[in-house]
């Protein structure tokens, strides 16, 4: 039988480096792809708002733009970043232990993806409308929305979402390890339920329907991740 060779320090340090520069180099390569389709991207970006935006800064126009190529060059890599993880880690790992692995990052990135649309489809256009109301804006004011500002609202409205969406994950993991008891996730419903609602509020806009938006599934998300400790038996 063949022994599995057993790494020195200095080769894990060589592996991440070489697994780093193949993400980085995706990165790259799918940030000129957005930068010469940005256009396109705009478009997308733009039908949510549906009014002229205006730019304060000569420059203001080419460095949203490389910020956004850069920022979705970052995005479209997380697979890729994902997939380098789990090379990396696997030949360490017993065959459950991969298993697991394996469906944390494809739960990951799958919630982070569902996170975004949600928020594109179904939050975000409900947010602007609330936000461009009329009982907001006093008689002979007029908007005059910023295009970078408008950009930055955008990406981190849809990101947010992306991001929060992680909530069963972290918490699947953390009874994997022992950390979080599912008696201690039922008895701390109350308490999570509000903080949940308290996060929302912090990192939506201030409109009540983009805070209920957000609350509703992250509670549900919760509950959920309840539901598959106990089908799993993690927590105990």
């Amino acid at each position: 039988m063949s022994k599995t060779k057993v790494m020195t320090f200095w080769e894990h340090v060589y592996e991440i480096r070489n697994r780093l520069l193949v993400v980085l180099v995706s990165i790259v390569i799918f940030s000129i792809g957005c930068y010469i389709i940005f256009p396109f991207l705009f478009e997308v970006i733009y039908s949510t708002i549906g009014e002229e935006l205006y730019v304060t800064k000569i420059a203001e126009g080419f460095i949203t733009r490389l910020r956004i190529s850069v920022l979705g060059g970052v995005l479209l890599s997380i697979p890729l970043f994902l997939f380098q993880v789990i090379l990396f880690v696997f030949p360490a790992l017993k065959k459950k232990e991969k298993i697991f692995m394996l469906l944390i990052m494809i739960s990951t990135f799958i919630l982070f993806l569902f996170g975004i649309i949600f928020a594109y489809r179904s939050v975000l256009p409900v947010s602007i409308q609330f936000l461009k109301s009329k009982a907001f804006f006093p008689d002979n004011v007029n908007r005059l929305i910023s295009y970078e500002m408008f950009i930055g609202f955008f990406f981190q409205f849809l990101i947010g979402f992306g991001v929060c969406f992680q909530f069963p994950v972290i918490l699947i993991f953390l009874m994997k390890i022992g950390v979080l008891k599912i008696k201690t996730l039922i008895k701390s419903f109350k308490f999570v339920l509000a903080f949940i609602f308290l996060f929302a509020a912090i990192i939506t806009p201030p409109d009540i329907m983009s805070q209920i938006l957000m609350a509703i599934p992250m509670t549900i998300l919760y509950l959920l991740s309840i539901l598959i400790g106990k089908l799993f038996g993690l927590g105990k």
